[in-house]
């Protein structure tokens, strides 16, 4: 019977946190979405009277806005234990193959890869946690990023660091949770979903996120995997 009770709590336990962010979910969508759709429409009635070139770049980069906001949404709603485990995972490829397109699109993503040995981890869902933290990175922490992977106390680690502001000890953990910045107004770019994304998708492989501050002053989001398989539920 304590079994049970204690199961039946735990489940019950689950159930609130995914309403809650159910309703978070929809909350930013109508929060985030709202203010850039307003100045669209503002300034398409404005493009009728005879606007500018600056005002239409203006309009394109709210589009941009609104589309990656989408995607984010889109990404943390679909994160799910569905994708097949690859047991031979290369942490290591994967890492070096994100770092190459950044490279490929102008941006300066370096890398300080280690030899791994293979590691169950779902491929699509570890490619997103990079790009993430990488997006993250080039957003708020300057041009040059890097990438760097290790062991330690017997479990694997990718790092990505940048040279930004960092983020307060005091306000780490609070950082992971979703919808979440830094300042408290949210009428800047972005979601307050990355890291949260990232934290989802590291607690499903078993795995855990470090947000520290970089020596020399920066950001370094460590993520911990275990080198065998012990994948949790979203």
């Amino acid at each position: 019977i304590s079994t049970l009770a204690s199961a039946f709590n735990q489940m019950a336990t689950d159930l609130k946190r995914l309403d809650d962010e159910r309703a978070l979910l929809l909350a930013g969508v109508s929060h985030d979405l709202r203010t850039p759709l307003s100045r669209i429409r503002l300034g398409l009635e404005m493009l009728d009277t005879g606007g500018d070139a600056a005002l239409k770049r203006g309009i394109e980069q709210d589009i941009e806005d609104i589309d990656t906001a989408i995607g984010q949404f889109l990404d943390f709603a679909r994160i799910s234990d569905a994708e097949q485990v690859a047991t031979e995972g290369d942490l290591n490829t994967l890492a070096r193959s994100i770092a190459e397109r950044y490279t490929r699109l102008g941006r300066t993503v370096s890398t300080r890869l280690v030899p791994l040995p293979p590691l169950p981890l779902r491929p699509l869902a570890i490619q997103r946690l990079i790009t993430n933290l990488v997006e993250n990175a080039l957003r708020h922490g300057g041009p040059e990023v890097e990438i760097a992977t290790g062991i330690e106390d017997a479990r694997a680690y990718l790092e990505v660091l940048d040279r930004g502001p960092g983020i307060p000890a005091d306000q780490a953990e609070r950082m992971l949770q979703p919808f979440t910045r830094l300042d408290a107004a949210r009428g800047g770019p972005g979601t307050g979903l990355g890291l949260a994304i990232v934290e989802r998708i590291a607690r499903m492989h078993g795995g855990a996120v470090q947000l520290l501050a970089r020596d020399g002053g920066g950001l370094r989001v460590r993520v911990e995997l275990p080198l065998t398989a012990r994948t949790n539920k979203t």
